[in-house]
């Protein structure tokens, strides 16, 4: 071996370290294609795992990163791998597609770090509000997909209802956080008709409706914030905010000399003083 001189591939012309791999490439997938290779397939993966098992490349460690609502568990179950198998027989596509399959999962990447660890980095889905569908609840992520799970709770985010909920909830959440301290209060959306929104602030059932028009909402929302801020608008007792015709509000006020509950209708323009 003296006098022997390996040269890294990196070191190569870019022009010639192409045109190995492109040949390597090319070999490995006519003989996986070959009929000799799908006759010999099982003695082949047999002599390869038995090779690994003599070098001591068994699995020894799962190692993942990013996994936070995936349970162990889910990911074993699918992963179907056991200490001290040969790290050879991980099949790392399969492996990938039963993770990938897993609910909260958005991707996954997976690889063999001999000579004892199979790696695995998932980046989970976020869930940024949950759709109540035929008395079910079920997460929506950031891009308005519905998380194939159930939830008993909301954990603080905001309940969203309707057929085309979850898909318009990514743009809703957006032009709502435009006014912060109005976002902190919404409790539940509506989707209505599939349309427009109503906004549920404070509580679902004993809050303040807000109905938001078709065209333009984030207009609409920021002249609801503004009126809050200047005339104190929500802090009285209201009990909805028709927000629909763009140059006057319509809005319910609990009548406090009943103790029925009934209410009566105001009509507001927004140059006039809030009663």
């Amino acid at each position: 071996m003296r006098g022997l001189k390996f040269r890294n591939i990196k070191q190569l012309s870019p022009f010639l370290a192409a045109l190995i791999l492109l040949f390597l490439a090319t070999l490995i997938l006519w003989f996986t294609n070959s009929p000799f290779y799908a006759e010999k397939k099982e003695s082949l993966i047999y002599f390869m795992n038995n090779a690994a098992l003599s070098a001591d490349l068994r699995l020894n460690e799962v190692y993942v990163r990013g996994r936070d609502r995936t349970t162990q568990k889910e990911l074993l179950d699918v992963l179907k791998v056991e200490r001290g198998m040969p790290i050879t027989a991980v099949d790392i596509q399969k492996a990938r597609e039963n993770i990938q399959r897993l609910p909260w999962v958005k991707t996954v990447h997976i690889e063999r770090r001999l000579p004892h660890i199979l790696y695995i980095r998932l980046n989970e889905r976020t869930p940024v509000a949950v759709w109540q569908n035929k008395g079910l609840y079920r997460p929506v992520d950031s891009d308005g997909q519905p998380i194939e799970t159930f939830v008993k709770k909301l954990n603080g985010l905001p309940l969203v209802l309707g057929i085309d909920a979850p898909e318009r909830t990514p743009e809703l959440l957006t032009f709502l956080a435009q006014e912060p301290e109005l976002h902190k209060r919404v409790k539940a959306a509506v989707r209505i008709g599939q349309r427009r929104w109503n906004i549920l602030l404070d509580d679902i059932d004993k809050g303040i409706t807000v109905r938001l028009p078709e065209k333009d909402p984030a207009a609409a929302w920021g002249r609801l914030a503004n009126l809050d801020r200047t005339q104190g608008l929500l802090s009285r007792k209201i009990t909805m905010v028709d927000l629909r015709q763009p140059d006057k509000l319509i809005v319910h006020l609990e009548d406090e000399l009943s103790k029925k509950g009934k209410k009566r209708k105001q009509i507001i323009s927004d140059s006039s003083k809030t009663p």
